[in-house]
């Protein structure tokens, strides 16, 4: 390594550049006993350290657990104030909050996930932050669901997004210029099992590539996502506890209760509907069978 240091502070002295120590760290886990220093100036020791906010542990390894952390903190830190200036239940209509997140919220929890794997865990984290986000916004208790909230706004789970991102990664970078590194790396990582495109290549969206995706263009990645996101949705509705979600339009658009013309009155009144919030008080008989009481089968 000290060879190596010294080579490196030749090599920018040749080509007319210059290292910054500052930003400079050795990673390792163990006591110190060799001293590293490039330009006389001694580099500190670290067991992590971020680099363009992706932290990397000893070893050179991404960190993802610590990118997880963070991210979810930036991204409460920022639904908090947003949520103060209008983000919430009584203040715009669902449709501009929903934006709001996906827009300012969603991206902060975004960050780096495109290049590195997750466990079951941490994947769990990120749903759990996006629903107290989406929680923030209908005032809605911990307990509630958000399937039909998501599906309401077009949102899709962190699951599926962390699964979208890594394959766009993945597919901008087998078109990407001569004259980058990445390209010229690719013959070498591609099909390497420790590899982190290696790794991320076996993901559910990527797998369902075709084969040649060198001559696959965008229009035909955004149909196999489309289909993927329909695959997801599916396969919820099918699912337990999705009485609620299976009553909704089977399509990922936005909801027309969202967007239509109506009073806030009018507007909230189905929105409560759709989450199966239905005021409380006494039976009221249903128009079409007077003998018989309102209720929500029979209003579905």
């Amino acid at each position: 390594m000290v060879d190596l240091l010294r080579k490196c502070e030749e090599h920018s002295i040749q080509m007319g550049y210059q290292w910054n120590p500052s930003k400079c760290v050795i990673l390792d886990n163990q006591p110190q006993t060799v001293e590293y220093a490039i330009y006389d100036q001694v580099l500190p020791q670290a067991t992590t350290f971020t680099y363009l906010g992706i932290p990397f542990k000893p070893g050179g390894h991404l960190d993802p657990e610590k990118l997880v952390q963070s991210n979810i903190f930036k991204a409460m830190s920022t639904i908090n104030v947003l949520s103060s200036i209008g983000v919430n239940p009584s203040g715009f209509s669902k449709l501009l909050c929903s934006r709001f997140y996906a827009q300012i919220v969603r991206p902060q929890m975004e960050y780096g996930i495109a290049i590195n794997c997750f466990n079951h865990s941490q994947l769990k984290s990120l749903e759990e932050a996006q629903d107290k986000c989406i929680y923030k916004i209908y005032g809605a208790s911990r307990k509630t669901s958000t399937k039909v909230m998501l599906h309401l706004a077009k949102l899709p789970t962190m699951r599926e997004r962390v699964a979208i991102l890594q394959a766009q990664f993945l597919f901008r970078s087998l078109s990407l210029p001569e004259d980058t590194l990445l390209y010229r790396l690719m013959p070498h990582i591609q099909y390497t099992r420790g590899h982190q495109w290696y790794k991320l290549s076996k993901t559910a969206l990527w797998k369902l590539m075709p084969p040649t995706i060198t001559d696959f263009d965008i229009r035909g990645f955004r149909v196999i996502k489309k289909k993927f996101l329909h695959f997801n949705l599916e396969k919820q509705i099918q699912g337990k506890n999705s009485r609620l979600l299976s009553s909704c339009r089977p399509t990922i658009t936005l909801d027309p209760i969202l967007w239509l013309p109506m009073t806030h009155e009018e507007r909230s009144r189905c929105i409560r509907w759709r989450l199966g919030w239905l005021p409380g008080g006494a039976p009221k008989p249903c128009p079409y069978h007077p003998m018989q009481d309102t209720s929500w089968p029979k209003i579905n």
